[in-house]
């Protein structure tokens, strides 16, 4: 009889616990979970335990993605901050764009992302970033400040990483220069097929399986190169935020990103 009670305690434990994790809406903090961002939440709100960006990546992961809008830094010269966005020291955060307290969903019940405007997507970029709509330029073309891939990946075993899937869903032939692509790892063409490089392969093992790429091991690699899960992938060698050319992470004069992985 014991036996049985504690199988249906149990039961019914994790389908209360199933329940509140299903219904509980984003950001909807208990009192108790104040101190998790706040040093004294009713003498002084405003005093964080640490800086906001690092405390919304505690749960927000994925805004490390190069993808994401930039955070903790001041405003360029091409933009105008309202002061209904607030800086934090000076310097952009997520709380310039986002009310962790506020809304999540509008009147009509559609997400409203804790924004601190009601509109969404380009319209609230436009609240700062004034410039006119250029196609070269992927500032004036992104929509969302978090982006994430419109593609479904097709080769379990060897799939794309998310940044890679975002840049293939442009550059697609649809909007940025042409791209061939498939939703896997092999050989991308870009640049109207002047360029190619293999996207979705592991970097430490191509170089193992062919030393005729001269690859420098993976340690000694400039920071500014990334990999994802150790494979390269587009955001390897692009930023959508940088102000090199064609978007590099680093400047390739005198072949100078190339011989940051291949060895002369």
């Amino acid at each position: 009889m014991k036996k049985k009670l504690l199988v249906f305690l149990l039961f019914t434990g994790a389908i209360i616990v199933f329940v509140y994790a299903v219904l509980k809406k984003p950001h909807e903090f208990s009192p108790n979970e104040c101190q998790s961002c706040h040093i004294d939440y009713e003498k002084d709100p405003k005093s964080l335990i640490a800086p906001v960006t690092n405390m919304c990546k505690n749960c927000h992961a994925q805004i490390t993605l190069k993808s994401s809008h930039p955070a903790d830094i001041y405003p360029g010269a091409t933009t105008t901050i309202p002061p209904d966005l607030p800086l934090k020291n000076g310097m952009i955060a997520c709380t310039t764009c986002h009310n962790i307290h506020g809304e999540y969903q509008n009147v009509f019940g559609e997400k409203a992302y804790f924004l601190r405007r009601p509109s969404t997507g380009r319209e609230f970029c436009i609240s700062c970033h004034k410039q006119g709509l250029s196609l070269e330029s992927h500032t004036d073309t992104i929509n969302v400040a978090h982006m994430g891939s419109r593609f479904k990946v097709t080769n379990p075993s060897e799939p794309l990483d998310p940044i890679s899937m975002e840049c293939i869903s442009c550059h697609g032939g649809v909007v940025g220069k042409a791209a061939t692509f498939e939703i896997g790892s092999g050989i991308y063409t870009h640049d109207n097929q002047m360029y190619t490089h293999p996207i979705g392969v592991n970097y430490e093992r191509s170089g193992i399986e062919n030393i005729e790429l001269r690859l420098k091991p993976i340690y000694l690699i400039d920071k500014r190169i990334n990999f994802f899960d150790g494979k390269v992938g587009c955001g390897t060698c692009h930023d959508v935020y940088s102000k090199e050319q064609r978007s590099l992470v680093m400047s390739n004069k005198g072949s100078k990103l190339c011989t940051s992985c291949h060895e002369l």
